[in-house]
């Protein structure tokens, strides 16, 4: 069977890490007002999840506490307004379908810590429920919360509709987890893809509570074309939306008629080319509702320039001092990752981004100021990447560039608020071994002396190798990234012990 008779399907879990707290404490997700974040932060830590009952009330998905706080309270008050005397009562409820039975109740939530490894567990829980009804080789782990699977070997041998067998699906999650999803399903990736993504997750639910879309192109097209937001759709950020905009181009249906217009006309594809470069051939054909690649396509894909990085969102505006100790042991941990991958890199990067208090400690500052997605202004970020001498996992080597670019750039007047370090030409270490580095010998260098200390340089990696190889063997052995540390890390400032026990930021 060719790739363009395929059937794909996309499943998404819904209100992921809110329905796994929801249902491990004994809630409904769908009526129960939860949120999962880490309060003993600062109220501008952002919400990992916000349960679907609570996003009914009108809260996003993706809050900081203190907004979650301060629409909770505008609720309220609007709450107050309806009822007599205009005031609520002392009590307050978490439950949905209580507070809309008793309108003098206050609206209450409930937050809880995330737990990262526990939503692990579950996740491969589900993806073990997968497994009975598709092979692994045709499934792709989106995300913790979501999969693409090509579901078409299935269906050739099942007497089984794509609908009945995402329904079967669904119900079986439902039924062993309690967590609700939702399916698109496609003749191609990126239909699957947004038909669950736009279309299932906002059209009601089916007499058994399940949402599932099916979209070919031609339904695509009649079905979306004229959607709006743009970044409602797969690809499509913030950044890529302005950039259309500005060239009148606000639904995919307009993109599409862009591509049609000869070169005489306002609107063409040359002009798409010039904005998107490559990217415009995918903008085109998602337009139409095309895409080309398969899963097959997906798990063999590697990029020649593919690299890795680290982001750090510090809990307080941080001083240079305890900046350069935060880098340090970053870069031990992106480090450490490059040898669990067995790669190397010889390009790293590092961005800094600073505080918006920076503003108010140094009023003297004269360098270009920006306003965040917030509205808020912070001096413009500092950023900067070094090549190492050669292909390294090397942690020693990685923090010599590290510090080297922090001491370069960083403005010791500002306050910083967010650390990012980047690895970025990845090869594999076996490849990187065997690669030979053609180098000018400079005319008055003496080439013997280069040998012996490429030689030198070589050992000395192996041994740094072997060291972190150890590490990784010694946390994996005893189920913790703090069973051995530097002495830098555990100063004062040094955020690598806490953030060795967290996943993605948060809690583990």
């Amino acid at each position: 069977m060719d790739d363009t008779q395929r059937t794909y399907m996309a499943i998404d879990l819904k209100s992921f890490y809110a329905s796994v707290e929801c249902i491990a404490h004994d809630l409904d997700p769908l009526n129960a007002n939860l949120v999962v974040a880490d309060n003993s932060r600062t109220d501008k830590t952002i919400c990992l999840a916000v349960s679907p009952a609570l996003k009914q009330f009108g809260v996003p998905g993706r809050p900081r506490l203190f907004q979650v706080e301060q629409i909770v309270g505008k609720l309220n008050r609007a709450r107050a307004n309806q009822v007599a005397g205009r005031r609520l009562t002392k009590y307050s409820s978490i439950n949905r379908q209580h507070l809309l039975n008793s309108p003098s109740l206050k609206i209450g939530y409930k937050v809880v810590k995330p737990r990262m490894n526990f939503y692990m567990h579950k996740s491969a829980e589900i993806y073990g429920i997968y497994l009975r009804f598709i092979e692994a080789k045709n499934i792709h782990v989106y995300s913790i919360d979501e999969v693409l699977m090509d579901v078409t070997d299935y269906l050739n041998s099942h007497d089984e509709s794509p609908h009945t067998l995402a329904k079967n699906i669904i119900q079986q999650i439902q039924s062993e987890t309690g967590i609700t999803a939702t399916a698109g399903i496609g003749t191609n990736l990126y239909l699957a893809k947004v038909a669950m993504d736009i279309v299932a997750k906002h059209i009601p639910a089916d007499s058994d509570g399940v949402r599932i879309a099916q979209m070919d192109e031609h339904q695509y097209r009649k079905l979306l074309w004229a959607h709006q937001p743009l970044t409602d759709f797969w690809r499509v950020g913030r950044g890529y939306a302005k950039r259309l905009e500005r060239l009148n181009l606000n639904t995919m249906g307009d993109i599409a008629r862009c591509s049609l217009g000869s070169l005489s006309d306002e609107n063409n594809e040359e002009i798409l080319y010039k904005d998107f470069g490559k990217n415009a051939e995918l903008l085109i054909d998602h337009a139409w509702g095309h895409e080309s690649a398969t899963l097959e396509d997906i798990k063999k894909y590697r990029s020649d320039d593919h690299g890795l990085y680290s982001s750090q969102v510090l809990m307080k505006p941080t001083s240079y001092d305890d900046g350069l100790k935060i880098v340090r042991g970053m870069s031990d941990n992106l480090a450490l990752e490059l040898v669990q991958k067995k790669v190397t890199t010889d390009r790293v990067g590092l961005i800094i981004d600073y505080d918006i208090k920076s503003l108010d400690v140094n009023s003297n500052y004269s360098g270009t100021i920006i306003t965040d997605y917030y509205g808020r202004q912070a001096p413009k970020p500092a950023h900067t990447a070094t090549s190492l001498s050669g292909s390294s996992s090397s942690s020693r080597e990685l923090k010599e560039a590290f510090i080297e670019m922090f001491q370069q750039i960083v403005d010791k007047k500002m306050l910083i608020r967010r650390v990012t370090v980047t690895a970025n030409h990845l090869i594999d270490e076996v490849e990187a071994e065997q690669k030979t580095d053609f180098k000018q010998i400079s005319l008055f260098s003496d080439p013997e002396k280069e040998i012996v200390q490429d030689k030198k340089t070589k050992i000395k990696r192996k041994q740094d190798r072997k060291i972190q190889e150890t590490i990784l063997d010694l946390q994996k052995r005893f189920g913790n990234r703090n069973v051995i540390l530097k002495a830098s890390d555990l100063e004062e400032g040094s955020t690598t012990r806490e953030r060795n026990n967290q996943i993605g930021g948060h809690h583990a």
